[in-house]
């Protein structure tokens, strides 16, 4: 079920948080666009260079990152942040990965969900319609931070991160706890044929009731798909944000909204205990 996050403001910087991760002790936020350093078309909270014609600087985005990390009474280099190639590659990280992507060079290969038990390792990905979706398993104290756009959705990306708790960890899927934060909302996400089609591959009748034609277009529901395979990996707790970042794009960086001349919000989840 979509369900309105919590909204916290301190300082300039505008994030959310999940009401099901805050209720089962989990450090972390789904940022806005408010806040941040940045200027001109990033204006605001931004945590990539971009990807139009016009490029953040290095200094503004590392700068963004490091407001972020003291939020947790942390610092730049205790980030490890994706390198996002719209896949399904998910790794085990831990204290040797600490700055990577912000103090030490970034990974040299895509990857789109980070799984990790150590202490004070801020987990990151960004999104600017993509899913952002952060995961907690309290009883093992192992978090999970994933970036899925409709490829890494089509993939299963979600559930194969969900799966590398398990298998890394032992964590139960029945304890983990999923948010699925704001992103382009089924209102919005209207797409060619190529992009239901790979929903279909993938998962056959399951992904029908989360696509809905419209003449020769398609709108898909890629909360809901990610939510689908969360729970083929076990997962039950499962919290969506009610946030569509075209809808809301004063409040969220949107990749359609802006034709890409544009920042990437955030999403950080951080272990504050020991593995147990």
């Amino acid at each position: 079920m979509n369900t309105p996050f919590r909204l916290h403001q301190k300082g300039d910087a505008v994030y959310l948080t999940s009401p099901l991760l805050d209720k089962a002790g989990a450090k972390h936020f789904f940022a806005t666009r408010k806040g941040g350093v940045s200027k001109g078309v990033f204006g605001g909270w931004n945590f990539a260079s971009g990807v139009g014609k016009i490029t953040d600087t290095e200094e503004n985005v590392l700068e963004n990152y490091r407001l972020a990390a003291e939020l947790f009474g942390l610092s730049l280099s205790d980030i490890c942040r994706s390198y996002q190639a719209h896949t399904s590659k998910c790794i085990t990280v831990d204290d040797a990965h600490r700055g990577v992507g912000t103090t030490r060079p970034k990974f040299d290969f895509g990857v789109d969900g980070l799984v990790s038990k150590t202490k004070d390792l801020l987990l990151s990905v960004r999104t600017a319609d993509c899913v952002p979706i952060l995961l907690f398993d309290p009883q093992k104290q192992v978090c999970a931070a994933i970036h899925a756009g409709w490829r890494g959705t089509a993939l299963g990306v979600a559930g194969k991160t969900a799966r590398e708790m398990v298998r890394q960890f032992g964590c139960d899927p029945k304890n983990i706890r999923a948010a699925i934060g704001p992103n382009i909302g089924f209102c919005c996400f209207e797409t060619d044929r190529d992009v239901p089609d790979a929903m279909l591959a993938a998962l056959g009748e399951e992904a029908k009731p989360f696509i809905k034609p419209n003449g020769e277009k398609y709108y898909v529901n890629l909360k809901e798909i990610n939510a689908l395979w969360l729970r083929k990996a076990g997962v039950e707790h499962i919290e969506i944000s009610d946030a569509c970042t075209v809808c809301q794009s004063d409040m969220y960086w949107s990749h359609r909204v802006t034709r890409g001349e544009r920042g990437s919000q955030g999403a950080i989840i951080v272990c504050k205990e020991a593995c147990r």
